[in-house]
């Protein structure tokens, strides 16, 4: 007895390279998905998180995700786990019109969002598989961004706690909701839209949801028959020996962060008491990305092998050249070029380059660390300063009506009040008189 899960994520709707969309390229694809599970014909689809790629997403990416989503949701029942770049909102909206207006019952919906996180409102659905003695069950947790520990759970241990620490306590919750009530025919299925340490992410995602800080440990994922994970593009399974958690990764090639990366989507056939049965079928719909490097001429060896594909190109010159880019467009008349770069041997530093500019210009921490002592703020007030600085540099919450000025939460900082103490209705008022200083 087994029941068919089948697992993607991270579809970045609206997601540009460059100035350029990717409209046909992103229909190919979703069309390539939807094919993918009808054949497979499973019992339940799960998209594990970032939807669309903006918080506020056009009109031509919400038909286009409502499209996709209803012909999935012909298929078999669809959970999608809101994403870092997801907006409740939105979500909800998407849901009401594939809901049929909200004619339907929420039980009775084909397509389900999960965009609360707080242990009251996690989503946990029951489906039965096309096996009538087997039921699966999914508890969903969307992402969540340390803020709303401090605004969404009333533990105020969470709010000191390392992110790793508050998912451990949010994950044992979701765990126990699974499990509560569960039978031996029932197959746990927990999805979330999360950074597991030991992930190789592609770095394409924004920098600072992968990082170290923002890392879950493996070993406190739930022990269920399959963990469908968004938020890593770079498909991949996750390493807990018993517990098979995998990633599926964007439907594409997002950047150049990505351009060696296979995309694919998971298949999983699980039952209670066996080996689970995961297949990742790769997806061939989409440009490839192609990074040229070198002189012109050892360019153009290689041109001929480029043909339909996005390109960024880094060209060793020995002087300025103003027809550089006309020279590539012919040399490549297939191809798409996003990025030009120019480098010359006698220059000192590559000019307008990210990674050396970001390599030697000091960092805006830096900068606000260096500054804050000379206005009187040092000692455990530039600390606090500096950990809600760090908040605030952190994803926007867009979902927040109210969303936390940046003059408020530092003045509490340096105050020392918590944070959820802070009138959020509006910015502070004054004249020439710092924050540090109204602060004292």
């Amino acid at each position: 007895m087994t029941a068919r899960v089948f697992h993607t994520s991270d579809w970045h709707l609206g997601r540009q390279i460059g100035r350029y969309r990717r409209d046909a390229e992103v229909d190919a694809v979703l069309d390539e998905i939807i094919d993918i599970a009808d054949e497979f014909a499973p019992d339940l689809i799960v998209h594990s998180g970032d939807l669309f790629d903006s918080s506020r997403p056009g009109l031509d990416d919400i038909r286009r995700a409502a499209q996709a989503l209803r012909r999935l949701g012909a298929i078999a029942p669809v959970v999608v786990v809101a994403g870092n770049h997801d907006t409740t909102h939105v979500l909800a909206f998407v849901e009401y019109v594939l809901n049929d207006m909200g004619s339907r019952e929420h039980d009775q919906a084909r397509v389900r969002f999960a965009t609360d996180a707080r242990p009251d409102r996690l989503l946990v659905a029951d489906y039965p598989a096309k096996d009538r003695d087997l039921t699966l069950r999914i508890g969903a947790l969307p992402y969540l961004h340390p803020n709303r520990f401090t605004y969404d759970f009333a533990d105020p241990a969470l709010t000191t706690a390392t992110y790793a620490q508050r998912m451990r306590t949010v994950q044992t919750d979701a765990y126990r909701r699974l499990t509560a009530g569960s039978g031996a025919r029932d197959v746990l299925v927990f999805a979330a839209h999360l950074f597991v340490e030991g992930a190789a992410p592609s770095y394409s995602e924004r920098k600072i949801s992968i990082a170290d800080d923002y890392a879950a440990a493996a070993t406190d994922m739930p022990g269920v028959a399959y963990g469908a994970l968004g938020h890593i593009h770079k498909p991949q399974r996750v390493a807990r020996a018993g517990f098979p958690a995998y990633y599926a990764g964007s439907p594409l090639q997002m950047d150049f962060g990505e351009r060696g990366d296979t995309k694919s989507v998971v298949l999983a056939e699980i039952g209670p008491g066996r080996e689970p049965l995961i297949e990742t079928v790769p997806l061939t719909s989409g440009r490839r990305l192609i990074r040229l490097e070198g002189t012109l001429e050892e360019i153009a060896q290689r041109a001929g092998r480029v043909g339909d594909a996005w390109v960024k190109a880094v060209v060793n010159v020995e002087a300025f050249n103003p027809s550089l880019s006309n020279t590539l467009t012919t040399m490549l008349p297939h191809a798409t070029i996003v990025d030009v770069e120019e480098r010359r041997a006698d220059a000192a530093h590559r000019v307008l380059d990210r990674e050396t500019s970001t390599r030697e210009l000091p960092g805006i921490e830096d900068l606000l660390r260096d500054y804050l002592p000379g206005r009187g703020t040092t000692g455990p007030a530039l600390d606090r300063v500096m950990a809600a600085f760090a908040q605030l540099q952190a994803e926007p919450d867009p979902d927040d009506p109210a969303p936390c000025c940046e003059e408020n939460l530092l003045t509490a900082a340096i105050a020392g009040r918590p944070l959820d103490s802070i009138d959020r209705s509006g910015l502070l008022t004054g004249t020439d008189t710092t924050t540090a200083e109204a602060a004292r």
